[in-house]
């Protein structure tokens, strides 16, 4: 390793962490210059304690975009459920990301799963109803399962309980698309 080499490898190693995880943040969505690049990847790539970083980070932002509802099939309805606990409130990613899975599926028999939503406010009840919409334009039902007692309590408030089809079971649901 050249003299160079590693006074730069000192330099990125007592870099400030804030700033270290700017330059891996970067390399990760891909918006360093070509000569930033290799500059980064000389020195991270040939680091442990900077590697490890990196891959640690790489894992967080895999994690971060990845899904936090899961599709399952069962007895020809689609059943959308929430991986991990969730809220549906004006600042909640899950929003954005129910109104769009839904809303993207051309399935027409749906089931939202809220057993693992702890909070829901007028943004995520107007995301309900977005669905419930949709699903009916398209000739389409939505049914409710699980949904935990203050959220239930909620729904059963606003009257939207009694407008979207709301169930304690997934299999009760199931049954109510066969009547």
């Amino acid at each position: 390793m050249s003299a160079q080499q590693t006074e730069w490898q000192e330099v990125r190693c007592k870099m400030e962490p804030i700033k270290r995880e700017q330059v891996i943040a970067k390399y990760l969505s891909r918006t360093l210059d070509t000569e930033a690049v290799e500059e980064f990847e000389g020195h991270y790539l040939g680091c442990d304690e900077c590697f490890d970083e990196l891959r640690v980070s790489e894992h967080l932002a895999t994690e971060l975009r990845s899904s936090k509802l899961a599709w399952k099939q069962a007895e020809g309805v689609s059943v959308l459920q929430f991986r991990a606990a969730a809220t549906l409130t004006h600042s909640a990613a899950e929003l954005e990301e129910l109104r769009r899975e839904v809303l993207e599926q051309s399935d027409s028999r749906v089931i939202i799963d809220l057993g693992r939503v702890t909070k829901i406010d007028s943004a995520g009840l107007g995301q309900l109803m977005s669905c419930y919409s949709h699903l009916v334009r398209n000739q389409g039902t939505l049914r409710i399962v699980n949904a935990m007692p203050d959220v239930r309590k909620v729904m059963d408030m606003t009257g939207i309980s009694s407008l979207i089809g709301t169930f304690q079971d997934e299999q009760e649901a199931l049954n109510s698309f066969r009547n």
